[in-house]
């Protein structure tokens, strides 16, 4: 029911965001009458000439703002070197308008500083990547970034914090363009550590030109920090307390100093805070039932640094320098009971599993970067980066399992054990990066080489009933794994009349070795692999006239295993459920396809198409009589088509919002064990929408949500979720505070659940909730100056390899 509700609300926005789509177009001439390229157009609301929204001329100086609600206005053109143009105030009803062709006039004196302030919309589609808008967000307040990539158009996130993309696994995930070197549950757990506040935007770039790693076959999410552009000195700090079950805090804080040769900036962040879940599972094998009822926690202590310097040595030249780390030693705790009866006996219990589980985790991640950067004029460019990563995790659990009777007192068995996993990642890369002008285009062109060392360990211990602990060597192990990867590529594009071309090639060799050191022989002792692979991709985009257009995009991808996934490792529910590594994992390829018509320069739509082999996710299976486990396989040839709506929804002047809708439907072939394969086709959805009324006085209040549809998340059958949120905002201080406040999941619809329809012999039926249901209070200071200067933006090496390391939290 509150489901339901869920929906009918967020398509209400839909709808009538279709009845809602205005614009408002013209021409921008040069005094001499020919037309003005790349100038930048802006739109003032006329009572106190805020920008409502800005955008850049084209090559053929035709400029058009979409998305525009019904009010006064007035616009504002202008160019480096020339007069600026202003139209009078006009009445805009909200239907397509045309402005009067308009000419810059010639410079008649030395342009002083302008300060003008600006909105971002929420969502921003452009033709090669979609870019949530984080920051001045009332319902992003305090929430992780984890949090916020459910809200992001047509990214889902399953039961086990696995990161999907239009359907489709192997998301690579960068912050500031350098890959986190992270995946899985260690991936989960920084994203959960990194706070909205800390937060830009966020860009979804599904099909990477060639220029990117090809590692992530549904595409790359790109976290951008907060930055502060400004010369002079200034800064920001933060503090915000959140009440669900268990209370949790935390607070940032930035400064920054910049001027005309160097930039200084660090910030620090803090989370701490107990986050709790509930999972249940009713499972049947092999004439038993197995029905757990588990609630666990996880504290999290997260702090983390960041600090950095640019030397702009002359107009040419730029040298910088960015240090950055983090720790967390948290732990995760859960009790579990597991009633274990008969199917021949529905609802009888012939005895009851009670277990705990504690996992103390000690965490610190530690990263340099160093580059050079070389520009000028003429549109070349030269830039060298070198990273080194370290990465030190260590998991101590306890886990004790007692067999009871079915009055819940009589013990029939007991059996207590430890793990101890110490892992060490190290990560060194270097890349090179050229690029200019050539033949009425651009060329670029780079390599990049990477090399990674983890050295992982799992001690297991049995504990008698004297407390001794023995190490069992039969599922002890060490794996060691290296890796180098070398790659090369070149991209061009080029505009022919309406035509816009970009294509490039990446090509990638990898060399890896990975060493299981085990008491007892075990399958797999050792994997090893050399393999070459090309990676295009193209982009086409044609303007037919200044209404309508088109986009077109392909690219190949690869996304290799975690480093982790591939060790045989044990993580433990309870005896009786367990998860482990598969080091026979092989890489994903996936070729993708992109069509998007537009209008008036928005991609309001998207189709595509992806295929993927050797799709490797995650199974379940069934050892011994009474015992289940979770691991990675290759068992599937994936294809996705898909179709993603995006709209603007400016009903008044007043009341502007987004929604957007991704439609998907797989076909899903799989071989598993032996002479069992399975096929399945679903249809699928992911809606979200998000609309903010702007009152007097400083005051503005936000509805968002998002709802996915029944799906399948890996081998489960999943059942539609959906968040609903509420928020307040008030401006203080003269603009420079903010106080927000956020009601989380009003509607209490956060809980997932699934059945296994996959594993032969394994009858599985799963739900459980997370903490969504929460109330955040959050306030933030902006200090010293605001005299914009814009701000280098660049990546760094360490991209496709941060992505592998996982997480326990």
């Amino acid at each position: 029911m509150k489901s339901s509700l869920l929906l009918s609300l967020l398509l209400f926005f839909f709808f009538g965001a279709i009845l809602n789509a205005q614009s408002i177009q013209g021409k921008l001439l040069l005094p001499d009458g020919k037309v003005a390229e790349f100038a930048t157009v802006t739109l003032h609301q006329t009572n106190d000439s805020t920008v409502v929204k800005g955008t850049i001329t084209g090559t053929d100086g035709a400029y058009e703002l979409t998305g525009i609600s019904a009010g006064n206005y007035f616009l504002r053109a202008g160019m480096i070197g020339l007069g600026d143009v202003q139209t009078p105030t006009f009445v805009y009803d909200g239907n397509a308008k045309t402005i009067e062709t308009l000419t810059l006039s010639e410079a008649s004196q030395e342009i002083k500083e302008v300060t003008v302030t600006a909105r971002k919309p929420t969502i921003e589609v452009k033709a090669d990547k979609t870019v949530l808008n984080v920051e001045g967000t009332v319902n992003s307040t305090g929430l992780s970034a984890l949090e916020l990539l459910r809200k992001a158009p047509g990214v889902t996130i399953d039961n086990n914090d696995n990161v999907n993309i239009k359907g489709k696994n192997g998301v690579n995930v960068m912050i500031d363009g350098r890959e986190v070197q992270l995946d899985g549950k260690d991936l989960a757990a920084m994203l959960k550590g990194l706070q909205a506040s800390d937060i830009a935007n966020i860009e979804i770039i599904s099909n990477p030109s060639a220029k990117y790693d090809a590692a992530g076959n549904a595409g790359i999410i790109n976290i951008k920090l907060r930055k502060n552009k400004a010369l002079g000195t200034n800064g920001n700090v933060g503090a915000e307390f959140i009440q669900g079950i268990t209370p949790k805090a935390g607070m940032n804080a930035s400064i920054n100093h910049r001027d005309e040769k160097v930039a200084l900036f660090a910030t620090y962040n803090n989370h701490y805070g107990r986050w709790h879940n509930s999972q249940d599972f009713y499972r049947e094998q092999n004439g038993l039932t197995f029905d757990q009822e588990s609630d666990s926690y996880y504290m999290s202590r997260w702090n983390s640094a960041r600090t950095g310097a640019d030397w702009f040595i002359n107009d040419k030249h730029t040298v910088g320098v960015i240090l950055n780390g983090s720790t967390n030693p948290s732990s995760w705790v859960s009790d579990s009971r597991t009633n274990i009866g008969k199917v021949e006996n529905p609802g009888g219990i012939d005895s009851i599993l009670i277990a705990e589980n504690t996992i103390n985790d000690k965490r610190l991640d530690l990263n340099v970067n160093l580059n050079y950067r070389y520009s000028d004029t003429t549109g070349r460019s030269f830039n060298i980066d070198f990273d080194r990563g370290a990465y030190r995790l260590e998991g101590n659990s306890f886990q004790p399992n007692t067999y009871v009777a079915p009055d819940g007192t009589t013990v029939l068995n007991e059996r207590d054990f430890r793990t101890i996993t110490p892992t060490d990642i190290d990560i060194i890369t270097g890349k090179t990066d050229y690029e200019q002008n050539l033949f009425k285009g651009t060329f670029s062109a780079g390599l990049k080489i990477a090399n990674v060392r983890t050295d992982n360990t799992f001690s297991f211990y049995n504990i008698d009933d004297e407390g001794v602990e023995t190490l069992d060597t039969a599922v002890s192990n060490q794996f060691k794994y290296t890796e180098t990867t070398s790659a090369g590529y070149v991209n061009y594009q080029r505009q022919f009349g309406k035509l816009h071309v970009q294509g490039g090639l990446r090509v990638e060799n990898t060399d890896y070795t990975g060493n299981l050191i085990a008491y007892s022989p075990q399958d797999g002792e050792k994997v090893e692999n050399n393999y070459t692979e090309l990676f295009p991709s193209a982009a086409l985009t044609y303007k037919f006239n200044d209404t309508y257009g088109l986009n077109a995009t392909y690219s190949r991808r690869i996304d290799r295993p975690s480093y982790q996934d591939l060790n045989p490792f044990e993580f433990r529910l309870d005896e009786l459920t367990y998860q482990k590594g598969n080091p026979m994992l092989r890489p994903q390829f996936t070729n993708s396809f992109e069509l998007s018509p537009t209008y008036k320069g928005q991609p309001a739509i998207s189709l595509g198409y992806s295929h993927t082999k050797d799709l490797f996710t995650q199974v379940l299976d069934t050892t011994g009589t009474s015992s289940t486990f979770m691991t990675q396989e290759n068992i599937a040839d994936q294809r996705n088509y898909t179709a993603t709506i995006n709209i603007p929804t400016p009903f008044a002047k007043w009341w502007e919002g987004f929604v957007s809708l991704t439609g998907v439907h797989s076909d899903f072939s799989a071989e598993f064990r032996e002479g069992f394969s399975f096929s399945q086709s679903f249809n699928a959805f992911n809606l979200y929408a998000e609309q903010t009324v702007r009152l007097p006085k400083g005051w503005s209040l936000q509805l968002s949500g998002w709802y996915n549809s029944k799906a399948f998340w890996g081998t489960l059958a999943s059942d539609p979720q959906g968040v609903m949120d509420f928020g307040v905002q008030k401006k203080v201080f003269g603009d420079k505070g903010e106080v927000r406040v956020r009601f989380g999941d009003i509607l209490n619809t956060a809980g997932w659940g699934g059945e296994n329809v996959f594993t032969p012999g394994l009858v599985m039926k799963a739900k459980g909730t997370w903490e969504a249901r929460t109330v955040t209070v959050n306030f933030s200071y902006r200090f010293g100056s605001t005299e914009v200067k814009g701000a280098r933006q660049r990546k760094t090496g360490l991209e496709e390899e941060g992505a592998r390391v996982k997480s326990r939290g």
